[in-house]
């Protein structure tokens, strides 16, 4: 292993050191390599390749579920590959390196009179490539669609050492198979994104509502969702928060929020949708409070984006769930979720982008408790996937969700279908080299021994 690393040195900063991901999933590599453009990290990869070296591409460790943790691998850490390339206003596209923060390319954008729609909470901190990788979502979401929406095209280094473009920047393209959307989610298990062609849209010039709900409780904002989807009113945005994620933002990032038993909705919404929405919130809401200015429906913005910045001070370990049920039975999974917290005697905080029905119950425990927290956190996967739901929305499944996600795809989908994507792994990374022994090839080694015991 010395001489990788020294052959490594040669090409790029090279760092030992330990990294963490926001959930506290450790990574003990060999080395952290720093490239500095495109062909470093191709010469790098190639040396890891030729000794067998399992590599890891770290973005910013924004990751919820361990999906970069490795020991003695080598760390691509893509953060100085952060140019925007191209800006297309004519056929609404940018071409980005994967280390660009992805709200320091909104700005770009914004100034520009356009933006990039997905906005997952780290916004302010992870990266494009990270964001593609992972398949993030959003706030946004509701109305326009995780990454796998807005990604045309894609320059990947893959495991074989060559670099190819996948797809093209065009909003229609039936050439071949979808490779492109093959990469999207992926968890750095298939190759390293080097480029990135991504869908743009102009800024939209309809005024908006952006309204913050104190509603009763966390069932009252399930049926202000549900009456809205009877009602045909789509949001820009629509989101919740209990009453123990504002009284975190209050204490640990110094908010001045009402705290309110039952927590708040806050939504975004087209002014002609804005009667209808009142009318909703009656009975449902005690107190509505209806932003003023840009500067307050930002705060809004900002306050529910930092959420789970202000939860992680609230225990010592904590699992951030990312499950999604039909919007139909979004009463019926809370009232469950419920009652699992009570039979644990669990703090569970709830934040969500509840209008899609995607929901992040945090599990929060002392380091003594884990095996009760994953206990729980397994109990609540199993009701969604009961109910037709999944175990993630975007956060992915990186060594957290494996166990989980293979029951989803066995139960609802089949074994067969795990099998194939397993067999695209196993084709395309034959050496077992990129991002070893996690997502899709463990949730298939789970499903293969209890299936065939």
């Amino acid at each position: 292993m010395e001489e990788v690393i020294r052959e490594i040195s040669r090409i790029a900063e090279v760092k030992f050191e330990e990294r963490e991901d926001f959930a506290g999933y450790k990574s003990k590599p060999l080395a952290v390599v720093i490239p500095e453009n495109q062909e470093q990290v191709i010469q790098v990869f190639r040396i890891c390749k030729e000794h067998s070296v399992p590599i890891i591409a770290w973005g910013s460790g924004t990751n919820l579920t361990g999906a970069a943790s490795c020991k003695n691998c080598v760390i691509i850490d893509l953060s100085k590959l952060n140019k925007i390339i191209e800006f297309n206003d004519v056929d609404w596209y940018v071409r980005v390196e994967p280390g660009i923060i992805l709200e320091n390319l909104n700005k770009f954008l914004m100034e520009r009179g356009f933006f990039f729609p997905p906005d997952p909470a780290s916004s302010f901190l992870c990266t494009v490539g990270g964001a593609i990788a992972e398949g993030s979502g959003g706030m946004r979401c509701v109305r326009y669609g995780t990454m796998k929406d807005w990604v045309l095209a894609l320059k990947v280094l893959l495991p074989s050492g060559d670099v190819v473009k996948l797809g093209e920047p065009l909003n229609k393209n039936r050439a071949g198979y979808d490779l492109v959307h093959l990469f999207v989610g992926s968890e750095g298990t298939l190759g390293i994104i080097l480029e990135a062609w991504l869908k743009i849209i102009p800024l939209p010039k309809r005024e908006r509502k952006t309204v913050f709900a104190y509603v009763k409780d966390l069932e009252s904002a399930a049926e202000v969702i549900l009456e809205m989807r009877k009602r045909k009113i789509l949001p820009d945005i629509s989101e919740y928060m209990d009453d123990e994620v504002i009284k975190a933002l209050n204490k640990n990032l110094g908010a001045n929020i009402k705290e309110s038993k039952g927590g708040a909705l806050f939504i975004v919404i087209e002014v002609d949708y804005f009667d209808d929405l009142m009318d909703i919130l009656k009975g449902r809401a005690d107190e509505i409070v209806i932003a003023k200015s840009k500067e307050e429906e930002e705060e809004f913005y900002s306050l529910r984006a930092k959420a789970a910045v202000a939860l992680k001070p609230e225990g010592k370990l904590f699992f951030a769930e990312d499950i999604v049920v039909p919007i139909s039975k979004l009463s019926y999974a809370i009232r469950r979720m419920k009652e699992l917290a009570q039979k644990y005697n669990a703090k569970l905080p709830v934040i969500a982008h509840i209008g899609d029905g995607n929901l992040h119950p945090n599990i929060i425990f002392a380091e003594e408790e884990f095996e009760k927290a994953k206990e729980l956190f397994n109990e609540i996967c199993k009701i969604v996937i009961e109910l037709g739901g999944s175990v993630t929305g975007e956060h992915g499944v990186g060594i957290q969700k494996v166990e989980v996600m293979a029951e989803q795809i066995v139960r609802n989908n089949g074994f067969k279908v795990l099998e194939i994507m397993n067999e695209i792994k196993r084709i395309m990374d034959r050496e077992n080299i990129m991002n070893p022994g996690k997502y899709v090839e463990a949730a298939y080694k789970i499903a293969k021994e209890r299936l065939f015991k």
